[in-house]
Formats: structure tokens, C-alpha cells, sequence
């Protein structure tokens, strides 16, 4: 017996040393809270500090002649917390970056629920999951890879990623506008059966999915359609540019000086320079062919109206469980 208790002792100092987690703290407990990493775990708390922390598998190997020496990184950021992390203030905003190319280890960082959540990573080579949880305030998210798994927030929020799929699962209180949009993968949002919101849901190419349990009282004017238009205009804003090879994607500024995406779809012929597909926010509008399709979108009521939610995804499906 004594043998089996030395042995088990033995193992749980060998997990805690090969779990080894460092810490660094940040008085702040308003404000908002920009992160330009990879991925992370991030948690609203009832404190008053903003609590980095990076859980490593292994022990970190030392480098003896390093010892005294500040690492540099072409980024031009300096690694203030002894976790791999550039964290600054700027006004009422605190600005957090990986000084190297990747963090060596899963971060968890603990927010106070008054701090406002913007996370942004556009990297096509590093991209972790972001998971995001028990948050009480605005939430931002805007990434090209990343998936993202959503719990117990209330928002207001606005998600969105080019590859990555979302998982979404909300508590009773929500706190709109809510807008979560994937373009090339699945949106998928558990809602309890109270809920009370102004729905919107669209799939360009995908199918959409709702509970049985949900009594969707629809706009007669939604739907799938297939129109035809030479409209060169998408929500409001006149669009110019010039197709130049099929599948390439481009960003343009139109007339009234908003953001819009132009992907082309193929060309009539060698030389014909005529304008391809012009997507926003999920509308899809061709210019210079003679069709468009929107796809399928239902827009409606979910226990006589509430908070406004909007859920899409360009070319996956949409799902809509009951808690």
C-alpha cells in the first residue's frame, strides 16, 4: 500500500512538471481587448484582471547562452510577459501579439465580463482554435482559417471567418445584434426554446436545418430564388473592377467608399474583361452575365421577435438546434 501511494505521488509530480503553466496578469477591467494571435481560449470571470496563461506539455529546454539576452523578433514586438507575448496598453485598449511566428504551449486568457472581445488573424499558416466562452459584453471576431467555437456568450457579437467552420451554443439571455457568417464551411447554433429574436438565415450553395421545436413564423418575402439582373451595385454601393483569371479574388472600394469582394468566375472568352462574381455579407450579385442566385434565405420570427440574429454560410449548410 505504502509502495502504490509513493508510486502515485511520483506520477502526479511528473504531470504537474510536464504541465508546467506560466501566468501573467494585467490590472484592467473595462476597456477592449484586441488579440492578433493564432488562437486561444478565451473566458469571461467575475475579477478585475485580464489573466494570461500558457499551459506547456513539456518541460522548455533552457538555452544557457541566452541567459541575460533579450529575443528579438522581425515583428517588432518584445516579449513582455515571459510567454511568448507582446501585451500593451493604448488608451483604453489593450493590444496583445505573438512575438514569434507561434506560441509554444495553449493560451487561456480570463476576462473580467466588462471587457470588450476583438480577435483578428488572417495567417493562412498558423491558426488555432478559438474558442470563446461566458462573456457578457461585444465580441468581435474576424479570421481566415480559424474555427471557432462559441458558449454561453450574450453578445452583442459579429463572427466571421473565409474557411473556418463555427459552433455556437447560447444561453437564455442574448443580447443582439448577433451576426455569425462563414463563407466556405458549416455554421451551426443551439438557441433555448425561449429564445425571442428577428432570425435571418442564408446559404448561397448549402442547405439550411432547424429544429422541429421552433416555430420560425416567416416572411413570406424570403426564400430561395433565382433572378436575373445586370445590377453592378451590392447593398447600395457601386462596384468597379476588372475580372482577370478565374478564381482569383480581389478587395475594391466602391463609389461610396465601403469595402466589397469581387471573385471571378470565369471569363466569356481571352480578352473579355467583363466583371465576375461581387459578394457581401452572403448576397451574391453577377455583373456582366445574365443570372444571379441567392440561394436559400429565410428571414422571420422566433417567439413573436427579440433580439436581431443572422446566420450564414456561403457555400455549407446552416443548422438552428433547440437547447
Amino acid at each position: 500500500m505504502k509502495r502504490q501511494f509513493i508510486l502515485l505521488a511520483a506520477l502526479i509530480i511528473f504531470a504537474t512538471s510536464a504541465w508546467a503553466q506560466k501566468e501573467f496578469k494585467l490590472a484592467k477591467s473595462t476597456g477592449r481587448l484586441n488579440l492578433n494571435i493564432s488562437g486561444a481560449l478565451v473566458e469571461g470571470y467575475s475579477g478585475n484582471e485580464i489573466i494570461f496563461s500558457i499551459q506547456k506539455a513539456e518541460e522548455e529546454l533552457v538555452d544557457e547562452r541566452a541567459k541575460g539576452l533579450q529575443p528579438l523578433s522581425g515583428s517588432g514586438f518584445v516579449d513582455n510577459t515571459g510567454l511568448g507575448l507582446d501585451v500593451s496598453k493604448n488608451g483604453d485598449d489593450v493590444n496583445v501579439n505573438v512575438v514569434g511566428r507561434k506560441l509554444n504551449g495553449i493560451l487561456s486568457i480570463k476576462v473580467p465580463q466588462n471587457v470588450k472581445i476583438s480577435f483578428s488573424n488572417t495567417s493562412n499558416l498558423y491558426h488555432d482554435e478559438i474558442i470563446l466562452k461566458n462573456l457578457k459584453n461585444e465580441i468581435e471576431v474576424s479570421t481566415t482559417y480559424n474555427k471557432i467555437k462559441l458558449e454561453n456568450n450574450t453578445g452583442p457579437m459579429n463572427v466571421k471567418t473565409v474557411y473556418g467552420s463555427i459552433d455556437a451554443v447560447f444561453s437564455s439571455d442574448i443580447k443582439g445584434p448577433v451576426s455569425i457568417i462563414s463563407v466556405y464551411n458549416y455554421v451551426d447554433v443551439t438557441l433555448p426554446a425561449a429564445t425571442k429574436a428577428n432570425i435571418e438565415l442564408g446559404s448561397t450553395y448549402g442547405k439550411l436545418y432547424a429544429a422541429d421545436q421552433f416555430k420560425i413564423a416567416i416572411d413570406k418575402n424570403s426564400g430561395s430564388d433565382d433572378k436575373t439582373s445586370n445590377s453592378d451595385t451590392v447593398n447600395g454601393v457601386r462596384i468597379s473592377g476588372i475580372a482577370t483569371a478565374s478564381g482569383t479574388t480581389k478587395t475594391i472600394t466602391g463609389s461610396q467608399n465601403k469595402m466589397a469582394e469581387v471573385t471571378v468566375t470565369g471569363r466569356k472568352s481571352d480578352g473579355d474583361n467583363s466583371p465576375g462574381t461581387v459578394w457581401n455579407t452572403g448576397d451574391i450579385i453577377v455583373r456582366g452575365y445574365s443570372a444571379f442566385r441567392e440561394g436559400e434565405r429565410i428571414k422571420g420570427t422566433i417567439n413573436g421577435g427579440g433580439a436581431d440574429l443572422i446566420f450564414k454560410s456561403n457555400y455549407k449548410n446552416v443548422y438552428l438546434r433547440q437547447q
